[in-house]
């Protein structure tokens, strides 16, 4: 399958303004989307399976096994965990935020703490993780390994939480993930007048719709975060028009500077005369969020279970990255949507780890994954699926289980098979 040049992520262009294609779930139809909204017993029955699969693999287990029922971590939705559990993540996060990078500052010279070894990790493993095979078993493995180090580190006693999106898919704000109180993952941005977000990655330019806020974040226990690594995004001005727009995504996108009448939100960047990715540079700004709409209503109930329908993990990844009937075809891309619901730094496909919720996120995505290979454990837990580039371009070699995923600086190479079951080998974890 041959995509085109230009991958444009339901947005087009109108003869006046950027205009936003309707909410595209096309393919199922209004109708079954919003029955499926109202009644979503089909994923609470696969939910229940999982756990169900899970928990009778556990008990048969004795008390030597290093993973049985009683030993068993229990990962849990940010929302039901009580008041005093969601500070001591914060807590945990906080800290770990202030421990000192143990990256190779020739590699990775704008890391600063513990938080930017994570985003570096991610910046250099982005084509190698993203829109294939391995995105998937490389997050799991990326948010355990957060996990462990927020425990290791700085005394975190529980699990690592998710955010699942579909409870306030309408509108994050009112979540208690983003509602800026001291219990929660800080606020939206501020809100700051704003066109489209300008990007390149993957070989393909993407127009992304603005949101809710877009400035740096005012409210709640990550205020006052620092993001270390990442460049600027091109951010366009309310008021663009198609003509800019255009003129951006050909002379702009991907350098992190406007082209002439285009400005950005933040205009900084550091000029790379290193030879170092820009990305790893030293660039000291505030957090941002642009909670967006658009893209959290492609994250409801019936979006989740469009993806778990898969039959194979293939389908799996392409059906959550939305590329599975090519990118022409209207579908859901909840892993995306995720990321682009909360906005600001999550637009970012490279530094997106900068931002702590990105963990939430990313717990929810690999609970998605649990819960699609809970549902067949026999047959689903060891299978693997995709190629090793992204939208296969240029065509590459199937994954295989005995590929090996890199982590830079935080943690080990580890082989594919390994991330395929939460309940062996490293890990000992499942979803409540």
């Amino acid at each position: 399958m041959k995509l085109s040049s230009t991958f444009v992520l339901w947005t087009f262009l109108s003869s006046a303004l950027f205009a936003i294609a309707a909410p595209a779930n096309d393919i199922r139809g209004d109708d079954d989307r919003e029955s499926s909204d109202k009644n979503s017993k089909s994923l609470k029955s696969m939910e229940r399976k999982y756990k169900r699969s899970i928990r009778e693999i556990l008990d048969k287990r004795d008390r030597n096994h290093k993973c049985n029922a009683r030993t068993v971590s229990i990962r849990r939705e940010w929302g039901s965990m009580s008041r005093g559990d969601r500070l001591d993540y914060i807590k945990a996060v906080q800290c770990f935020t202030k421990k000192a990078s143990i990256s190779n500052p020739n590699v990775v010279p704008g890391a600063r703490n513990r938080l930017d070894d994570f985003a570096a990790a991610h910046i250099q493993e982005t084509n190698n993780i993203h829109f294939n095979g391995n995105l998937y078993a490389w997050h799991r493995h990326f948010v355990w390994t957060y996990e462990q180090a927020l425990r290791q580190e700085c005394g975190y006693q529980g699990a690592q939480p998710y955010w699942d999106w579909t409870i306030n898919a309408d509108d994050p704000r009112l979540s208690p993930v983003f509602d800026g109180s001291k219990h929660s993952m800080g606020s939206n941005g501020k809100v700051i007048p704003h066109g489209a977000t300008l990007l390149t990655a993957f070989g393909k330019d993407f127009t992304l719709p603005p949101g809710t806020g877009g400035g740096c974040i005012e409210k709640g226990p990550f205020s006052d975060l620092k993001v270390n690594l990442g460049v600027n995004p091109v951010i366009l001005p309310a008021a663009a028009t198609a003509a800019a727009v255009a003129a951006a995504a050909t002379a702009a996108v991907g350098t992190g500077i406007a082209p002439p009448n285009i400005t950005t939100v933040d205009a900084r960047i550091k000029v790379n005369t290193t030879g170092i990715n820009p990305a790893l540079q030293y660039n000291p700004r505030c957090l941002t969020r642009d909670i967006n709409l658009f893209w959290s209503k492609q994250t409801r109930v019936s979006d989740v279970e469009f993806v778990l329908g898969c039959p194979t993990v293939d389908c799996l990844e392409k059906r959550a990255d939305g590329w599975e009937f090519g990118p022409d075809v209207p579908q859901p891309l909840i892993h995306a949507a995720g990321h682009f619901a909360v906005g600001g730094l999550q637009n970012d496909p490279f530094a997106s780890p900068g931002d702590p919720v990105f963990f939430l996120h990313h717990g929810q995505f690999d609970r998605l994954w649990s819960i699609w290979q809970g549902q067949d454990l026999k047959n689903r837990v060891n299978q693997v699926g995709g190629t090793k580039t992204p939208f296969n371009e240029p065509p590459s070699a199937p994954v295989t289980p005995d590929d090996i995923l890199a982590f830079g600086a935080i943690a080990q190479p580890v082989k594919h098979r390994d991330t395929h079951s939460t309940i062996d080998g490293q890990y000992c974890y499942m979803y409540d």
